[in-house]
């Protein structure tokens, strides 16, 4: 059985790149899980990100000219007072999940925070969930998996249905659907 003795945080985001070094975060989303199983959504929009160094297909696939739009629902805020919210949220030692966080996410989000002098307290083993199902499918007598796999399709077979196309790569979309690709990975494996 799995104990969850630490909050939890579900987390995308959508950069300017795919290239972690240059790639600056335009939109972050996050679900907080605490022990106690409650959760709290927070859906932000960097205001003045930093598009000198931006891939025009990165943008697209987050469809950035399309979404940027102030209608109330996510809050707006310069890189400075993200990294700060940050900071302040993704608190000493909570566990980040979502689908390649360590390799990508994480990494930008890490820069961001350096930028405005602060430094990530987040626990050092984030929980990548392609990499949660490959060694779960390995283990069965009755899965055949190769790495080659996408996420979508493990998502599938850990028993989460990707996003819809509306809400694919969108920040909040991906969190939502990390959660219940986690969920669906450890609903008969966590205790509180």
């Amino acid at each position: 059985m799995l104990r969850v003795d630490r909050k939890l945080v579900f987390l995308d985001i959508e950069a300017t790149s795919l290239d972690v070094h240059s790639a600056r975060p335009w939109e972050i989303a996050t679900i907080e899980r605490r022990i106690d199983g409650t959760e709290q959504r927070t859906w932000i929009m960097v205001s003045d990100v930093d598009l000198t160094d931006a891939d025009p297909r990165a943008l697209a696939v987050g469809r950035f000219e399309d979404r940027r739009v102030r209608d109330g629902r996510a809050r707006w805020l310069s890189e400075e007072m993200a990294a700060l919210w940050l900071s302040r949220r993704l608190t000493p030692g909570c566990t980040v999940v979502g689908s390649n966080v360590a390799g990508y996410d994480l990494p930008i989000l890490a820069a961001m925070l350096g930028r405005w002098g602060h430094s990530p307290a987040w626990h050092h083993h984030p929980i990548d969930l392609v990499t949660w199902t490959q060694a779960r499918e390995a283990g069965s007598p009755f899965a055949t998996i190769g790495l080659t796999e996408g996420s979508y399709e493990l998502s599938r077979i850990a028993g989460a249905q990707p996003p819809a196309a509306a809400v694919a790569h969108t920040a909040m979309g991906d969190a939502m659907w990390a959660r219940a690709w986690w969920d669906a990975l450890t609903e008969t494996a966590v205790v509180r």
